[in-house]
């Protein structure tokens, strides 16, 4: 008769001595690396694990970092606001009798709720008296008018909260060694001004209201604009150390042009929704261009885009208006990425098409690898009777690689079409996301 594994003796003083050697190799670990793995949780389960034993009680003292959540329960409301409280006194207490270093990196997450001025008054207070490193809020709020001084802070993160010019002009200049800037959904800009010698990296979204955007950094390396809103100025000229940028505009900003044409040692460059026709830069590496806007009423406007990169290596187009011709002139492009999948006001797919698409596509013969994704094969079949009087537009292309959105229904025909497409590719490669789908 088979015995039942689960009451074997012997088993279970296996498992249990496993367990054992477990809690035993974390309790013989120093108090600096307990401290370190503690600061990665959120402050509740910080505080849970000084139930363990008087000298994890001691411990929570010792973590440089206090991170509240809250899930936005109406009827948990005050139970949070007291929670908070108790755990901002315990470290205050804590810091006057024990070994606390206080604290290097405070956030708070609030979704339901803006929550009371009172409290979160108090408790910025609080942060703002420790040797913040980093502040990280993501509430409804508006910030106080009051300065703050935080000269060690170096990451400040602000989700959903109302600044008025003024008050983030005063909170900007009370941390001089910031390094790290980023505002989400911040509201209640009219002119925003970021001014500094240290910022390095600066992200900005949804940021809708201000009729400009002004960023005076010389050390900036790596900056994210996304915008939603009306149309705005947009002025980066003092930023000329600037390496990554990313552009997604989901209106018409009129200088976007003139924003980047200084920005001379770019190495990176992401410009999604924008009407822009020149690109020049000597260092660029990796380009992105996405159009993701339908437009119904321009499709029969052919829109050039030229970009002149000697270096680059990487380049992503996507386009849902098929619209806009590149003059590609990079000699060192490793691979390109082109997605038409999402084409979505589709015109007839007639021999005028097709000649477009041969134009098109000859720009990328410079890449030694070309991934094409276009909605259907269709899109590729390219008449028998144009095969024969037009060139192959990726004659020097090494590897090609076809993704289709729709089933394919005839591979080989396809393939033969791919094949007058690069006639010299080494692989080909053809996949279907409807066929993964089906399967």
């Amino acid at each position: 008769m088979a015995r039942n594994k689960g009451n074997d003796p012997d088993e279970t003083k296996q498992v249990q001595d496993f367990n054992v050697v477990m809690i035993d190799r974390i309790s013989k670990l120093p108090d600096s690396v307990i401290i370190h793995i503690l600061a990665l949780l959120p402050t509740v389960e910080v505080i849970r694990t000084s139930l363990i034993s008087k000298r994890w009680r001691q411990l929570w003292n010792s973590v440089p970092a206090l991170e509240f959540f809250d899930a936005g329960i109406e009827e948990q409301e005050q139970k949070f606001y007291n929670f908070v409280n108790k755990c901002l006194e315990h470290r205050m207490i804590g810091k006057r009798r024990l070994n606390d270093l206080g604290i290097n990196r405070f956030k708070l997450e609030m979704q339901g709720y803006g929550g009371s001025s009172v409290h979160l008054d108090r408790w910025l207070s609080f942060a703002v008296q420790q040797h913040l490193e980093e502040l990280d809020l993501c509430i409804q709020f508006r910030m106080p008018s009051f300065y703050y001084c935080i000269p060690s802070l170096t990451v400040l993160k602000l989700d959903g909260i109302e600044l008025a010019d003024e008050v983030f002009h005063n909170l900007f200049m009370g941390c001089p060694s910031l390094e790290k800037l980023f505002l989400h959904y911040c509201f209640g800009f009219c002119e925003l001004k970021v001014s500094s010698l240290n910022l390095k990296s600066f992200e900005l979204i949804g940021i809708d209201e201000a009729d400009s955007i002004l960023v005076e950094a010389v050390n900036l390396r790596s900056f994210l604009l996304e915008t939603h809103g009306g149309v705005c100025n947009l002025n980066l000229v003092s930023c000329k150390n600037l390496k990554n940028l990313t552009l997604e505009f989901f209106h018409h900003i009129p200088n976007v042009e003139d924003a980047i044409s200084e920005l001379l040692i770019l190495e990176s460059l992401t410009v999604v929704d924008s009407e822009i026709h020149f690109i020049q830069y000597q260092y660029l590496k990796v380009l992105v261009l996405e159009t993701t806007i339908i437009d119904a009423y321009n499709l029969d406007h052919k829109m050039e885009i030229t970009v002149d990169t000697p270096n680059l290596v990487s380049f992503h187009y996507e386009d849902v208006n098929f619209t806009r011709k590149v003059l590609l002139n990079s000699p060192n492009l490793e691979e390109a990425n082109i997605n038409l999948a999402y084409f979505g006001v589709r015109k007839k797919i007639d021999i005028n098409w097709y000649v477009d698409m041969i134009d098109f596509l000859s720009y990328f013969d410079c890449a030694k690898v070309v991934s094409l994704y276009v909605y259907s094969e269709e899109y590729l079949m390219f008449p028998e009777k144009l095969r024969k009087f037009c060139r192959s537009p990726l004659p020097n292309v090494k590897h090609l690689k076809v993704e289709t959105r729709c089933e394919l229904k005839s591979e080989s025909l396809l393939r033969e079409a791919l094949l007058w497409l690069s006639p010299h590719t080494q692989t080909l490669s053809i996949t279907s996301e409807g066929n993964k789908a089906r399967s």
